[in-house]
């Protein structure tokens, strides 16, 4: 399967770090002759099939990116029963001939079983989940991965939709990449020249804007980041609490007033009664 030119792969720049990947610990026989974990750099295979532990070396768009997505896929399908969302996790499609993944992100449909959140693999077929979407980020290091390798494999998985969000992508191309499945492959998706890609199946929208990947509902409307949710919520806090002290205040006054009025009513009767003594 052949993906458009202008988004192939670079060739990568020599004496790159060994462990730009990442890296995982190995069990290794040290010269005393006592076993010892060895930290050993991760290959462009043991990205595209991870196990259990692996770190990988991400950047900071990235990282902002899968947490900012995971988040608005789980608020744009809030209350939808049976939906879960994952990220960086380890999925085994159990297809034969399909080794497991960690996807950046992936949203299950079906999703009733009991799940102990300690596990680091996700059997699909054992749970009886359905896979919605796949959503991969690109970073330098293993961008190849993403266009090449796991198109095909994410296809022959069984997957509906994958959707590549081209953040280490050249200059002045789509970083929104979306892409169905077709008799033969994977098939782009349409395109809304102000909304981005419409993802089937969990409700969003996903574009790039300037510097940041971001979301929006069916509806289009803007879901915000976990962040502007927090300041948002603190401004209302705050706000309440201005309404509060200015309530506060104006009872006070009223307090006061009322006060007043009793104190110069109580005189005038006094001033009264000795008036009416002096006749």
């Amino acid at each position: 399967m052949s993906i458009e030119t202008r988004h192939d792969a670079q060739d990568p720049p020599a004496a790159l770090d060994p462990f730009r990947i990442g890296y995982r610990y190995v069990p290794a026989v040290g010269p005393d002759g006592h076993e010892r974990p060895v930290m050993v750099p991760l290959t462009e295979e043991d990205f595209l099939h991870p196990q259990e532990e692996d770190r990988q070396m991400l950047t900071d768009l990235h990282t902002e990116t899968v947490n900012y997505l995971r988040d608005a896929i789980r608020i744009a399908n809030d209350g939808r029963a049976g939906f879960r969302v994952f990220s960086d996790h380890r999925i085994d499609w159990q297809v034969p001939g399909v080794l497991p993944h960690g996807p950046d992100v992936v949203a299950f449909e079906n999703f009733f079983a009991d799940w102990d959140p300690l596990r680091g693999t996700l059997p699909v077929r054992d749970l009886g989940l359905e896979v919605l979407v796949v959503i991969e980020v690109t970073s330098e290091a293993t961008r190849a991965t993403d266009f090449e390798p796991k198109f095909l494999e994410f296809f022959d998985a069984g997957i509906p939709y994958y959707v590549i969000l081209d953040a280490a992508g050249p200059e002045g191309y789509e970083k929104v990449l979306g892409y169905g499945r077709g008799d033969d492959g994977f098939e782009p998706l349409p395109r809304d020249d102000r909304l981005g890609v419409l993802v089937p199946d969990v409700n969003i929208w996903l574009r790039w804007a300037g510097d940041r990947f971001v979301a929006a509902t069916e509806a289009g409307a803007y879901i915000p980041t976990n962040l502007e949710l927090a300041r948002d919520a603190e401004r209302e806090r705050q706000r309440a609490d201005v309404e509060t002290l200015r309530a506060a205040a104006e009872k006070l006054r009223a307090d006061e007033a009322t006060q007043r009025l009793e104190d110069l009513q109580r005189e005038l009767a006094a001033l009264k009664a000795r008036r009416n003594g002096s006749h």
